[in-house]
């Protein structure tokens, strides 16, 4: 057993150089298809991020009148913080309220002229309301529809993030289905390229076959080379994209930090931790596909 083993591995080893730019060409289809599906993993944990930090920062403002007394205000805000979907309530004052609004318009001599000629504060307190995600901002619309101050609010205002995240969910959702088209592509013509470079050693070694099993080789034995070959066109294909995906991963992870306050994405420490799974499952399929396009191309010649 241990003898078969050694030889069927020596003669896949054998064949694999013998065939060298075959395999190489069969190598880089495998590349190119495992590049593209870690590519949309690495899409995927982005878009995450984006999502997540879009919607920490999408809220409600709600406007009260200037009339509205504090104590109705601190109901609503005390009302909407026993609210499972709040994450959080901000309490703006009429007076806070005013003083931004003059900051940010201090260079409008207009605005500001304007605004004395008012001759008080022409804002009412604001509720800054943010929700744990952005599919609970519906119920929390329903909750300020309450009759005990819903006549005080004056203007429900949505922030944009809201479009963003959209947005975000849907140009993500188009790539993704761009990329699983495009790995399908270079996986069915690595299949095609490993099926085709399977029969071109059969047939080269096809009177050595027969002899194999007509001395009494099992089709085990017969098979286990070309097995084993299409084993190593998988490992290598991993190997190399391992290769790649982690310094690649690690240039591009703090870069990406501009696009979220400063935030890391997390991607390097994703593969660190998860590399034996994601490489792993690699590793199984493209040797499971592999395999199957191999038996079926060994079929014909095991028939004797």
């Amino acid at each position: 057993m241990l003898t078969s083993s050694i030889r069927s591995v020596k003669f896949a080893f054998q064949s694999f150089g013998r065939n060298f730019w075959l395999s190489l060409i069969t190598v880089s289809m495998l590349v190119l298809t495992l590049v593209t599906i870690n590519l949309l993993l690495v899409l995927q944990i982005v878009a995450a991020k984006a999502v997540s930090f879009a919607e920490e920062r999408i809220e409600v403002s709600v406007y009260f009148y200037p009339a509205t007394v504090e104590e109705k205000i601190q109901g609503a805000s005390g009302y909407l913080r026993g609210l499972p979907q709040v994450r959080d309530v901000e309490v703006i004052t009429a007076d806070e309220a005013l003083a931004r609004f003059k900051e940010r318009h201090a260079a409008d001599a207009t605005i500001l002229a304007a605004l004395d000629e008012v001759g008080g504060s022409p804002f009412g307190p604001t509720l800054v309301i943010k929700a744990k995600s952005a599919g609970d901002f519906p119920l929390i619309l329903d909750a300020l529809d309450n009759p005990q101050f819903r006549n005080d609010i004056r203007e429900k205002d949505f922030s944009s993030y809201e479009d963003i995240v959209n947005r975000i969910k849907a140009t993500t959702e188009r790539v993704q289905l761009f990329g699983m088209g495009l790995a399908a592509v270079f996986l069915l013509i690595a299949i095609l390229i490993v099926f085709n470079t399977v029969r071109i050693a059969l047939f080269v070694h096809r009177e050595e076959i027969a002899i194999m099993k007509l001395v009494g080789a099992t089709n085990a034995f017969v098979r286990s080379p070309f097995l084993i070959e299409c084993f190593l066109y998988s490992l290598f294909a991993v190997a190399i994209v391992a290769g790649i995906v982690f310094p690649a991963v690690a240039v591009i992870d703090p870069n990406l930090t501009v696009f979220f306050g400063g935030e890391s994405v997390g991607l390097l420490s994703y593969f660190q931790k998860n590399w034996y799974v994601i490489f792993g499952i690699q590793l199984a399929a493209l040797t499971v596909i592999n395999m199957v396009s191999t038996t079926l191309a060994m079929r014909k010649y095991l028939k004797v």
